[in-house]
C-alpha cells in the first residue's frame, strides 16, 4: 500500500528538508548574529550619546529646567510681569505708563503729556514748578520767589502789575487812584514829576520850557508870580519891596514910570455910596483898597476921614508924599503933601477910580457933590461929634466936603445932616 506524503512523514526528502531546516537555522543564526551586531552597534551609539549627554550635563546650570529656552520677561512687551506697575507695550515715556513700566506721577521727572506742565522731580512749591506739576506763573495767585506780588488778575493799574511787581512811581504804569501820570523816568522837570504828579505851577518844581520859576506858594507879589513867571516891571503886578507901582507898561508920565516907580499918588472919589457906618476907619480903608484893586490901580489906599481916636486922621496916618497927587485921569491935584494941605487944590477931585463922574448921594448943603470927611484942609479932625461914632453908626450928624471945589471947601463945607445919608468918600494912595 502506498503512503501519502504528509508533513512530518518520513520521506526521501528528509535530507533536503534537513538541508532546508539547516538553512533556516543558518539564516536564523545569521539574523541573530546581525541583530546582535546591530544591537552592539546600537549599544555603542547609545554609549556615545550617553557620554555626550553626560559631558553636556556637567557644563549646564543645575537649576536649568526644561523652560530655559523661553524668552525672559521684559518691560514693554505688553504683558504686566511681576515687578511692573504697568506695561502698555509702547516706547512712549510721557504717557500714563512710563518706559520703566511705572505709573506716571508728579515728581518722577518725566513730563506727562497733556497732564503736567512741568516735572522737576520734587514736590516743592516756589521753584517754578509747583507740587501739582504745574508751571508757576504770574497771575496764578501764588507769590513765587521771582515775584513781588501775585493778585491773580489781569488789571495792570492796581497795586500789583501784570508783571507781578509792586506798582511804583516810575514803572510807566499809571496806578489808578494813586498816580496822575507815570512817564517812567527820573526827570523831575518834565510834565510828569518824579512823584508821578502832573506838573503844575505851584508845585515848587520848575517845569522845563514851561515855567520860569516856581516857589510853591500863592503869593503873587514876590519874585515869582502865581503864573510861575519871574516878576518884572510891566507885568501889572506890584512886586512887594521892589516896585511902587506896575501899570502894565513902561510908559512914563502916566503915574507909574518905566522902572515901576510912582510918578504921582492917585486920589479919587468912590464910585460907591455908603452911610456913616462904614465899619470904622479900617472898613473905610478897605472900601478904598477894594475899589482901587478892582480898577487895577497900584499901591495902597486910605480914606480921607478922621475919628476921635489917636492917630486917626490923615495928618497922622497918611504917607506924606513928596510926589504929586493926581486923579486917575492924570490931572494934578497938588504938587505934594504940603501943597495938598495948604487950603487950595490945583484941580478938583472930581473923578472916581474908574475915571468917571462921582455918584450923586443924598442932597446936603449942595446937591450931588457931597463927600464924607469930618476933616479940615490940613488933615486934622473937624469935630469929634461929627464922625458918626467913629464911622460905625448911622446916628448923629457929620461934616462933608464938595468934590467940585478947589478951595478948602473940598473937605469942609457942610455940617449936620444925618449919618444915615448915602455919600461917597475920598481915597488917597499912600
Amino acid at each position: 500500500m502506498a503512503c501519502t506524503v504528509l508533513a512530518g512523514c518520513p520521506s526521501d526528502d528528509t535530507t533536503d528538508n534537513a538541508d532546508e531546516v539547516g538553512s533556516t537555522a543558518t539564516e536564523t543564526a545569521t539574523d541573530t548574529a546581525d541583530t546582535a551586531t546591530e544591537s552592539s552597534s546600537s549599544s555603542s551609539t547609545t554609549s556615545d550619546t550617553t557620554d555626550t549627554t553626560t559631558t553636556d550635563t556637567a557644563t549646564t546650570d543645575p537649576t536649568t529646567t526644561d523652560n530655559t529656552d523661553l524668552p525672559p520677561p521684559i518691560c514693554g512687551d505688553g504683558n504686566m510681569d511681576d515687578g511692573e506697575e504697568c506695561d502698555d507695550g509702547n516706547g512712549v515715556d510721557t504717557d500714563e505708563c512710563t518706559n520703566a513700566c511705572t505709573i506716571a506721577i508728579c515728581g518722577d521727572t518725566i513730563l506727562q503729556e497733556g497732564v503736567e506742565g512741568c516735572d522737576d522731580g520734587n514736590m516743592d512749591n516756589g521753584d517754578g514748578c509747583d507740587s501739582m506739576c504745574m508751571i508757576e506763573t504770574c497771575g496764578d495767585g501764588v507769590v513765587d520767589p521771582m515775584e513781588e506780588c501775585d493778585d491773580a488778575n489781569d488789571i495792570d493799574t492796581d497795586e500789583c502789575t501784570n508783571m507781578c511787581t509792586n506798582a511804583v512811581c516810575g514803572d510807566t504804569i499809571i496806578q489808578e487812584g494813586v498816580e496822575e501820570c507815570d512817564d517812567g523816568n527820573d526827570v523831575d522837570t518834565d510834565e510828569c514829576t518824579t512823584s508821578c504828579a502832573a506838573a503844575i505851577c505851584g508845585d515848587a518844581i520848575v517845569q522845563e520850557g514851561v515855567e520860569e520859576c516856581d516857589d510853591g506858594n500863592d503869593v503873587d507879589t514876590d519874585e515869582c508870580t502865581n503864573s510861575c513867571a519871574a516878576a518884572i516891571c510891566g507885568d501889572s503886578i506890584v512886586q512887594a519891596g521892589v516896585e511902587q507901582c506896575d501899570d502894565g507898561n513902561a510908559d512914563p508920565g502916566d503915574g507909574c514910570d518905566g522902572m515901576c516907580q510912582l510918578e504921582a499918588r492917585y486920589v479919587f472919589v468912590t464910585s460907591t455910596l455908603q452911610t456913616g457906618n462904614m465899619g470904622g476907619l479900617a472898613g473905610a480903608d478897605a472900601i478904598c483898597q477894594n475899589l482901587a484893586q478892582a480898577a487895577n490901580l497900584p499901591g495902597t489906599y486910605m480914606a480921607w476921614l478922621s475919628t476921635s481916636q489917636p492917630n486917626s486922621t490923615p495928618a497922622t496916618r497918611f504917607t506924606q508924599s513928596a510926589l504929586p497927587y493926581q486923579t486917575v485921569t492924570g490931572i494934578k491935584v497938588a504938587d505934594n503933601w504940603a501943597d495938598l494941605i495948604d487950603g487950595s487944590l490945583d484941580a478938583a477931585i472930581n473923578v472916581t477910580e474908574l475915571g468917571a463922574a462921582p455918584p450923586a448921594g443924598t442932597a446936603t448943603c449942595v446937591a450931588n457933590v457931597s463927600v464924607w470927611t469930618n476933616t479940615t484942609a490940613n488933615g486934622s479932625i473937624f469935630n469929634a461929634n461929627n464922625s458918626c461914632g467913629d464911622w460905625t453908626s448911622t446916628n448923629g450928624g457929620s461934616l462933608w466936603g464938595y468934590n467940585n471945589s478947589v478951595t478948602n471947601t473940598w473937605t469942609i463945607a457942610c455940617q449936620g445932616g444925618s449919618c444915615g445919608w448915602m455919600e461917597p468918600i475920598y481915597c488917597f494912595q499912600q
